[in-house]
C-alpha cells in the first residue's frame, strides 16, 4: 500500500496534466483541445503570441504546444524567452506548417522537446504529447530516486518519511523537524532543499546553540556599519544570506525570547530588520526549524512563543530514534562500512553474525551519528577481514564509552583493558603518531602521552 501511494505521488494524474495550446489558427486549436480533452488532459488555448508568452510564463503548464509563424510575435521568439531567458518547466513541442531541417535543428537548440509538422493526425499528436511526459515523469522519478538515496533504510517507517519529504517539499511551508540528537535531522531539511522548486539556491545552516545571546541578533539580521563597537564594514546575516533559497535553524528553541520576537515578525512581514538600520531589508525565504527538546513543553512554560510555535511549525516532521526502526540499522551500517573502508583503506569488508546481531541489539543513544561514528571506528581499527564481536566498541553520544565489549572466546573485559587495547589499535593504525591519534581519539596530546605511560605501550607491541 505505502509503494502504491509513493508511486502515485511521484506519477502525476493525466487529469492533472495541463496543456497550453498557443496557435493563430482556430482549426488547429480548436482540433487539438478536443483530442487531447477527451483523452482526459486539461487543455487551454490562446490564438495571440504575446497573449500565449505571458500564459506559459506562470509556468502552470506540463507542454506547450507552440506554432511557429504567427503575427506580433513569431513561435521561435517565443520558444527562446520561455525557454533560455525564463526556464520554464513545461516541455515545449513546435508545430508548423513549414517545417524544415534547418528550423527543426534552431528550435531544437532553444529547447524545446519535439517537433509536429502540420497536417497532423490524432494519434500522432497524442503520441507526441504522451512522449513528452512521459520523458519528463521518467526523469523525475529518477531524480527522486537518486535525492531520496541518501536517507538510508527500507523500513515502512523510512518509507512513509521519503513519502512525507516529497510531498512537502513541492510547497513552500514552514517546516518544524523534531527527533533526537543524531536522527539525521539536517539531511532531512538538506534533502527537503533538494526536491523543492528552491533547489539551486542557497540553503544556509545555523546551529542556535552555537550563537553567542549577545550577537544572535547581528548573526542572523545582519548590521550596519557603526552599529555597535567593531562594526567597522556592513555585514549580512544569515536571513540576507539565504534570500530566494532556504534557512535552517537548528535547535530553534536555545533562541531568546527576544529574538523570538524579532523572528516572528520577520516571518509575517518578510522583512528582516538589520541592527543599526532604519530600513528593513525585504527576503523571500522558506524556513525549515529543527530541535531535540520538547517545544510543546516549552511553550507550556513560557520559554517559548506560543504563536512563533504555530508560525514554524505548518508542517511537522517527527524523526524517529534508531531503536525504533531498528531493521534499518544494517543497511546503514553496511552503507558506512563501505564508505569507510574505501577512505581510510581498511581490512574490514563484512560483518560477522555475531557482529550483526550486536548491532542490531544496541539501543543506539546516539542514533544514526553513532552508528556511523561506530563503522568509522571499526573501519579504522579492525585488523580482519570479518568484523567479530571483539571489534565494535559503542561510544554513546557525548563521547564516553557507553558499553565495553566483552568477547566471550576470551572472558571478561574491564573498561581499563577496552581503552588500551583501543588505544593500542589506534596508535599501530597512525603508526605511533601522536598527532594524529589524538585527533582520532579525541584527545590532546598530552592526556594521550600520560596514557601511553600509564598502560606501558611502546611501539614493540605492533604485529
Amino acid at each position: 500500500m505505502i509503494e502504491k501511494r509513493k508511486k502515485d505521488l511521484l506519477l502525476p494524474d493525466k487529469h492533472a496534466t495541463k496543456i497550453l495550446v498557443i496557435d493563430d489558427e482556430d482549426s488547429i486549436r480548436d482540433g487539438c483541445r478536443q483530442i487531447l480533452s477527451r483523452t482526459g488532459y486539461h487543455v487551454e488555448t490562446t490564438g495571440d503570441g504575446l497573449s500565449g508568452l505571458e500564459t506559459a510564463l506562470k509556468d502552470i503548464y506540463d507542454i506547450v504546444l507552440l506554432d511557429i509563424r504567427m503575427p506580433g510575435m513569431d513561435g521561435l521568439e517565443i520558444l527562446r524567452k520561455l525557454k533560455h531567458e525564463h526556464d520554464i518547466s513545461a516541455r515545449i513541442i513546435i508545430i508548423s506548417g513549414y517545417g524544415t531541417i534547418q528550423m527543426t535543428v534552431e528550435a531544437m537548440r532553444y529547447g524545446a522537446h519535439n517537433f509536429l509538422t502540420k497536417p497532423f493526425s490524432a494519434t500522432e499528436l497524442k503520441k507526441a504529447v504522451e512522449d513528452a511526459l512521459d520523458r519528463h515523469e521518467r526523469h523525475d522519478r529518477d531524480t527522486i530516486e537518486e535525492k531520496l538515496s541518501v536517507l538510508i533504510g527500507n523500513s515502512d517507517y523510512m518509507k512513509e518519511l521519503k513519502e512525507t519529504i516529497v510531498r512537502i517539499a513541492q510547497t513552500d511551508s514552514t517546516v518544524l523537524i523534531t527527533g533526537e540528537s543524531g536522527t539525521g535531522k539536517e539531511l532531512v531539511a538538506r534533502t527537503i532543499q533538494s526536491l523543492s522548486k528552491r533547489s539551486d539556491k542557497p540553503f544556509v545552516p545555523v546551529d542556535c546553540s552555537s550563537l553567542v545571546e549577545n550577537l544572535m541578533e547581528s548573526e542572523l539580521f545582519g548590521h550596519a556599519r557603526g552599529a555597535f563597537s567593531g562594526a567597522t564594514h556592513s555585514r549580512e546575516g544569515r536571513f540576507q544570506m539565504a534570500d530566494k533559497g532556504i534557512l535552517f535553524l537548528d535547535e530553534i528553541s536555545n533562541i531568546s525570547l527576544n529574538i523570538q520576537a524579532k523572528l516572528l515578525r520577520v516571518l509575517q512581514e518578510q522583512e528582516v530588520p538589520r541592527v543599526g538600520s532604519s530600513l528593513p531589508d525585504k527576503v523571500d525565504i522558506r524556513l525549515i526549524t529543527a530541535t531535540n527538546q520538547d517545544i510543546r513543553a516549552e511553550v507550556e512554560s513560557g520559554t517559548f512563543r506560543e504563536d512563533l510555535f504555530y508560525r514554524i511549525s505548518v508542517v511537522p516532521i517527527d524523526i524517529k530514534p534508531l531503536k525504533e526502526h531498528k531493521s534499518d540499522i544494517l543497511p546503514i551500517a553496511l552503507h558506512y562500512l563501505d564508505i569507510y573502508k574505501k577512505k581510510h583503506k581498511g581490512k574490514a569488508q563484512r560483518l560477522s553474525e555475531e557482529a550483526k546481531k550486536s548491532l542490531i541489539a544496541y539501543n543506539w543513544p546516539g542514533n544514526v551519528r553513532e552508528l556511523k561514528n561506530t563503522m568509522e571506528r571499526l573501519c579504522v581499527l579492525c585488523e580482519n577481514d570479518v568484523v567479530n564481536l571483539s571489534d565494535i566498541l559503542y561510544y554513546g553520544q557525548n563521547g564516553g564509552i557507553k558499553v565495553p565489549v566483552v568477547d566471550s572466546l576470551s572472558g571478561k573485559m574491564t573498561l581499563v583493558d577496552v581503552e588500551r587495547e583501543h588505544i593500542g589499535k589506534v596508535l599501530r593504525h597512525f603508526n605511533f603518531q601522536i598527532g594524529k591519534t589524538a585527533q582520532f581519539l579525541g584527545i590532546d596530546r598530552k592526556t594521550l602521552r600520560m596514557k601511553i605511560r600509564t598502560y606501558g605501550i611502546t611501539s614493540s607491541r605492533e604485529t
